[in-house]
């Protein structure tokens, strides 16, 4: 028991949270931004039948430098941006577990959200023990690529779209 206590303990050590990483301003033209671009349909399985929209700002100038820069200023190592894109995932349109080829990943949650929603993205330390970390706006998460991880989206028809910005980091 005091094994995995210590492994449970290492795995949150590992995952960071950065609760109102934004100014409000700074939020509200995130939000404005995905309101006005299209999407495109990604896969997330290797079955290929778990999709979700994907919207790529790597070559976005806010994404790549200034936002970068304010996630820079969180990590306590220097890292190599390799990908920059928006994960919008309607209801019913859960991923699937995977591990990122990146050696860190952060991750903002773009939208509103409510407990009742669900949406929460669970990270896989056994098959019997699970870290859960809601999608709260304004909320940004650090955690090592090689976790094993899987974002749910909102609970039902009723709920919007969970939205979420990634940065995969080399």
């Amino acid at each position: 028991m005091q094994l995995l206590l210590g492994f449970i303990n290492n795995i949150e050590m590992k995952i960071k949270i950065f609760d109102n990483f934004l100014k409000e301003t700074e939020l509200s033209y995130i939000n404005n931004f995905t309101n006005n671009k299209k999407w495109v349909i990604q896969i997330s399985s290797k079955d290929g039948d778990l999709e979700f929209l994907y919207l790529d700002v790597l070559h976005e100038k806010f994404f790549n430098s200034y936002l970068f820069n304010e996630i820079k200023k969180k990590l306590d190592h220097e890292y190599v941006l390799e990908k920059i894109y928006f994960n919008g995932q309607w209801p019913g349109r859960d991923g699937s577990f995977h591990k990122d080829p990146c050696k860190l990943t952060a991750l903002f949650y773009v939208n509103p959200y409510n407990p009742e929603w669900g949406g929460f993205t669970q990270f896989l330390i056994s098959p019997t023990e699970q870290y859960i970390i809601p999608p709260i706006q304004n909320r940004l998460i650090t955690f090592p690529g090689d976790i094993a991880h899987k974002a749910y989206s909102y609970s039902n028809q009723n709920c919007p779209m969970r939205i979420s910005l990634a940065y995969k980091l080399l």
